[in-house]
């Protein structure tokens, strides 16, 4: 288990935070950008075999709110989205039977872009600190 925690905080989390730690100063500088954080679902509940994996989107939550309040005086905003389940090769690699099954109830990569496209252009809707849940 230590093996996997490590991945996957390192990727989910810990990516998130070093990308915002480099580009935040250039945008602080400018008075302006927007971060968006890519969560999950399983960011808000819990699920079990995947503690790591929950953790490490609920730690995304954390880290967008904090941000969010340090930059608030800077015309910047961090969101983050949380997806529900989306048809992913992850998905399908993960447990092949469930893919098969549900695949078709989930969302489609495309529809998580749109969304995050819509959260970065409608700033009058999409509030600096606010969570945008997506199922289908």
């Amino acid at each position: 288990m230590g093996k996997t925690w490590d991945q996957t905080i390192n990727t989910n989390l810990k990516g998130a935070f070093l990308c915002s730690k480099t580009v935040l100063p250039y945008m602080i500088h400018k008075k302006s950008g927007i971060i968006i954080n890519v969560s999950s679902g399983a960011g808000k509940v819990g699920f079990e075999n995947i503690s790591s994996y929950c953790a490490s989107k609920f730690g995304m939550m954390g880290l967008t709110e904090s941000l969010a309040w340090e930059v608030a005086n800077y015309n910047m905003r961090v969101m983050t989205i949380c997806p529900g389940e989306v048809d992913t090769k992850m998905q399908e690699s993960t447990d092949q039977e469930y893919y098969k099954l549900n695949k078709d109830k989930w969302l489609e990569p495309r529809e998580v872009a749109d969304k995050i496209t819509e959260m970065i252009f409608d700033e009058d809707y999409y509030k600096n600190g606010e969570s945008i849940d997506i199922y289908k």
